[in-house]
This record gives structure tokens, sequence and C-alpha cells, in this order.
């Protein structure tokens, strides 16, 4: 076992070598992905890199039977059967260095003073201590813990494994990268020497291939080592840098957008609330309308009342002047002349008394044609919106803009949240002007018209708050969460419409009852 062992080891202090070789020859490729200061190119470096372009440029122009070509095949072979080789020996180490038991990468390997068996360290241990056995699982041999030798070499060995498959992967890419070139798109290869662009310069701001970071790129016309002392960067990372940078800039204009969609959704929101209160002042109109006709009907026909009684007088009086007038007339065509001679005095009392009867001046008949248009007090109406109802402690109390009445009165909505008796209440304040009975209509507004709540009270205000004044319990705090009153923003919009108004009898009558119960 020892033998193959050193055998296993010579074969990897071979095969490392030759890779470090290869590195060497490929400096330029395994170059640090990582910033660096790349200093000016030696002439040593110079003429390497020469010789390896006169190299493959000489490859190119030889014909397949000349001695390059064959150099060439001699060489790929032999860099295939050190690839395996690699590989073997990496394979064949790590089928050495197994755990017995688990098998297992070895942990913290021990090993058997008998037969030199290697074992983890728990695996040996559990075994030892199982009490079923206490011998070595290979060579049977009477064992205890304390008699393990430790493989104190392993962290080298470990360190070659690493070594080894670095080496592998390495050259595996090396030989992919050759036929990877061809299938690299145009805008990924340096326009000088068309390979693969990997890396930044920061000085220049430009990305190049590795011939340009390493000084190698002396053209006719142009000094080699264009690049000389530059800081460069791994192009993936100065990729991703950007991109990053980008990201957040995209962002910032994301946010800024989102601004403006914030605030052309509240712009179409006014826009909506304000063809709202159109809505409203329209049908206002139409019952102003309504009630001015309807008034100008009233005072038509109390007018025509007072004409037709007179009507009707003048119309029975003329019916009985006519009845005596015929009564006479017949008197006179049908007597005698005598009979006539005897009836004159009677027929001239006769119409002396109709013509003795008072007729009335016109002046104290005549009406008035003159109408008035009644036109009832103006609602004031417009949209009161509770912001930031969320965050409402309980008895909190909003006020909204102070606005005036037709009569010149100033008031302003209060809204009142009592999260303890879950209920909003929605009062009217006078602020300024003489107490007066006032129709007060609030309206909480719905996405869907058929859920607007609408309540409408006739109250006497004054500056004195009393019961009464408002609407307490206008709705619950439940029905405005669950039934989706609540804006995206946070908000209700609460519709108002009022106006001065005269009392009613049966409010003379609960003011009354008020009174007496007080006292």
């Amino acid at each position: 076992m020892h033998r193959s062992l050193v055998q296993d080891l010579s074969l990897v202090g071979m095969a490392s070598s030759s890779n470090r070789s290869d590195s060497r020859r490929h400096a330029p490729s395994t170059a640090s992905a990582h910033s660096s200061t790349i200093p000016g190119s030696s002439s040593a470096s110079t003429s390497s890199s020469g010789a390896a372009t006169s190299y493959h440029s000489s490859m190119a122009c030889s014909p397949p039977d000349s001695p390059n070509a064959t150099l060439s095949l001699s060489a790929s072979s032999s860099s295939a059967r050190d690839a395996s080789s690699r590989r073997h020996v990496l394979s064949h180490i790590n089928d050495i260095f197994k755990c017995t038991i688990c098998f297992g990468r070895l942990e913290d390997p021990h090993l058997c003073p008998q037969c030199s068996k290697l074992y983890c360290y728990d695996c040996i241990g559990e075994w030892l201590d199982s009490g079923s056995s206490q011998s070595c699982p290979n060579c049977k041999i009477f064992l205890q813990l304390d008699q393990l030798v430790k493989v104190r070499w392993f962290d080298d060995i470990q360190q070659l494994q690493r070594n080894l498959r670095a080496l592998a992967c390495g050259s595996e890419e090396r030989d992919g990268k050759l036929g990877e070139e061809s299938l690299v798109p145009a805008a990924d290869l340096c326009p000088k020497h068309r390979k693969r662009v990997n890396f930044y310069c920061s000085t220049c701001e430009q990305c190049v291939c590795e011939v340009c970071a390493t000084g190698g790129d002396g053209d006719a016309g142009q000094p080699p080592g264009q690049h000389r002392d530059h800081t460069f960067k791994a192009l993936q990372v100065t990729y991703e840098q950007h991109v990053a940078l980008l990201d957040g800039e995209l962002e910032k204009v994301e946010h800024y957008r989102d601004k403006l969609s914030l605030l052309l959704n509240k712009i179409d929101r006014n826009v909506e609330l304000i063809r709202r209160v159109k809505t409203v002042k329209h049908k206002e109109l139409e019952a102003i309308m309504v009630a001015a006709l309807n008034s100008l009907d009233r005072q038509e026909e109390q007018k025509l009342t007072k004409l037709r009684v007179h009507q009707f007088k003048l119309m029975t009086e003329i019916e009985e002047v006519n009845e005596k007038l015929q009564a006479m007339r017949y008197d006179m065509e049908f007597h005698s002349k005598p009979q006539l001679i005897q009836m004159k005095p009677k027929i001239v009392a006769a119409c002396n008394a109709i013509r003795l009867l008072p007729i009335r001046d016109f002046k104290q008949i005549r009406v008035p044609a003159s109408l008035k248009i009644e036109i009832p007090h103006l609602f004031e109406t417009g949209i009161f919106v509770v912001q930031n109802f969320s965050t409402f402690d309980d008895n909190k109390v909003v006020y909204s803009n102070e606005f005036s009445d037709c009569m010149g009165r100033t008031w302003r909505i209060m809204a009142w949240c009592v999260i303890s008796e879950d209920h909003f209440g929605i009062y009217l304040e006078l602020v300024h002007g003489r107490p007066c009975w006032m129709e007060c209509t609030f309206q909480l507004i719905h996405l869907d018209p058929e859920k607007t709540i609408s309540k409408t009270i006739r109250q006497y205000f004054d500056r004195t708050p009393q019961k009464g004044w408002g609407l307490r319990d206008f709705v619950t705090l439940k029905t405005i969460l669950e039934e989706n009153y609540l804006r995206v923003n946070d908000s209700l919009e609460l519709l108002y419409n009022i106006r001065p108004c005269s009392p009613t009898e049966t409010d003379h009558a609960l003011d009354a009852d008020e009174s007496s119960s007080e006292h």
C-alpha cells in the first residue's frame, strides 16, 4: 500500500509540474478576474508573446503534412494524455482516501497501527464503543481508541487533490475555449485581436481582451503596451456593477412615474367628485324649477279665484236685470193703451229701483296682474374628504374647511370617530352668524351608487352643542371597513348638502315637548 501511495504521489508531482509549466505558458488567460494593476510588459514576456504569435501564424499557413502540423498534433495528443493522467491520479487518490466504515470522505482520519487502514475518527470511535467488537474492522486485531494513529499529513494530500482538480478544470476550460471562440457573438470580440472581451480598463474606460490587457497589442502605427500601467477589472464584475447602477436609476424613474400616476389618480378622482356635485346641483336646479312653476300655478289660482267670485256675482245680477226687463217689455207689448198708461208709474219705479243698485268700482275688484317667481333657499353643496381614517384613535375629531350658506352664515362639518361604541358621527357646527333652522343631508359616498348612505335632518342650530345637533350614529365602523367605503388612499368621502329652512308644525311640537320636559 505505501509503495502504491508513493507512486501515486510521484504522479501527482509530475502532473503538478506539468500543469505549472502549462500555467506559465497560458499566464495571460489565467490573469486575475479581480481588479489589478498590470505593469509594463518586460522584454521576455514580449518576446514570448511574439514567439507564440509567430508560432500560431506559421501553423495557420502550414499544410497538414508539414512538420509544424505534425508538431501541433503531437502537442495536442500530449496535452490530452496529461489531462487523462491527472484525472486517473485524482480518481485513484479519491479511492485510497476513503473511510473503510462509512465509505465516504475522510474526516479527521486515523489509521490502524497494524494494517494502516484509514478511518474517520468518529466512525472508528463509534465502532469500538458499540461493545459488539473491540477489534480493527479490517485486520481484526484487538484495538483501543487511544492506539489509533492520527494522519497528520492528510491536509497536504487534500491540498494536492484540490490543485489537481483545479488544474483539470482549467485544462478542460482552455480546450473548450478554442472551440467556443467561433460561437462568440461579434459584439463580444475585440476588434483588433478577434478574441473575447473579458476585461475592463478603468483608466481608458474601454472593454479589452487579454492580449490588449497584457500589452501585446503592438500593431503597425501604434506603440506596444497601449494599456501600460492601467487598472483593469473583470468584465463580468464591471458589467454587474453597471447593471446594478442602471437598475437603481430605473427604480428612481419608476418611483417618479408612480408619483405621477398617483397624482393623475387624484386628479381623476377630483374630476369624478366635481361631476357628482354637478349632478346633485342639477337635481337641485330641477327641483327649484318645479317648485317655482308650482308657485306660479298657486299664485295664479289664488288671484283667479278672487276674480271668479266677482264674475259670478255680476253674472247673477245681470241675469236678474234681464228678467225684469223682459217682464216690463212684456207688459208694454201685451197690455192695452189705457192699461199701459195706468202701469206707467209702476214701470218707472221698477227701473229706478234697478238703477239705484250700486255698481262696485273696478279698482276695488281688480287683482294685480303680477306673479312672483319664488325660489327656495339654495343648498350649499360640497365634498368633505376625511384623510388617514385608519389612524384614528377613539374620540378622534376632524373638521372640514369653513363654508358659507346662501344667507351668509359660516359653517363647518365635524366628523367624530367613537371606536369604543363602533360609531362614526357627522355634525354641523355654526361658526358665525345668527342661529337658524337648517336642513342637512349627508352622504357617505361608495363606488357603487346603490350603497351610498344618505341621511337628512332638520334642526335648529346655534353655537352651543346640544342633544340631537347632528348624526351621532351616522354609520358603524364595521360597515365602513367591511363594505369597502374606505378609499385606496385611506380616506372617506362625505357629500354635504345644507340650506336654511323654516320649521314645520311637527318641529314646533317637538320643541314644545322638549322645553316642557326640561322644565
